[in-house]
């Protein structure tokens, strides 16, 4: 009985870590609420998606009449240029949506802001982060600002 018993809650453990291990950024991100991402409809989002899948570049005219570009997508990343001020980075880290919006101007000066969800998009107020994850995140928002001062100075 005993025997029985343990093998069920094993079952049980692998199964439901396999579920979790099976969802992806891509997933996610289709089914991302448009009140989290204003610029973008599901619609545009989508189309971002099939566009780098055939190989094109990723742009769409977003809902403000400006376009928005799809810099990258990675199993646990992507990267969206929404204007020539906004860039926007999703993370999965283990069943934590990180979103980090970085707000850059024509100087030397950005910010950023960092927003938690779950994978179904409830917000998390104080995530379960490892070090590890903590500077991935800090590297990522210096990293957006470096990349606008490089391309201010390669304009000038």
């Amino acid at each position: 009985m005993i025997k029985k018993m343990m093998m069920a809650f094993l079952m049980a453990t692998t199964l439901t870590q396999a579920s979790a291990q099976s969802v992806t950024l891509r997933d996610v991100f289709k089914q991302m609420p448009d009140s989290l991402m204003p610029y973008l409809s599901q619609n545009n989002r989508l189309d971002f998606i099939d566009f780098l899948d055939s190989g094109m570049k990723a742009e769409v005219k977003n809902k403000l009449g400006g376009t928005s570009q799809m810099l990258s997508l990675g199993q646990d990343s992507l990267t969206i240029r929404m204007n020539p001020s906004l860039r926007t980075d999703l993370l999965l880290l283990d069943s934590t949506v990180v979103m980090v919006e970085t707000f850059t101007v024509d100087s030397i000066y950005g910010q950023s802001r960092v927003h938690y969800f779950t994978t179904a998009w409830q917000p998390v107020a104080s995530p379960q982060l490892s070090e590890a994850q903590k500077k991935r995140i800090s590297r990522l928002e210096m990293q957006n600002i470096l990349k606008r001062d490089e391309e201010l100075l390669n304009k000038r």
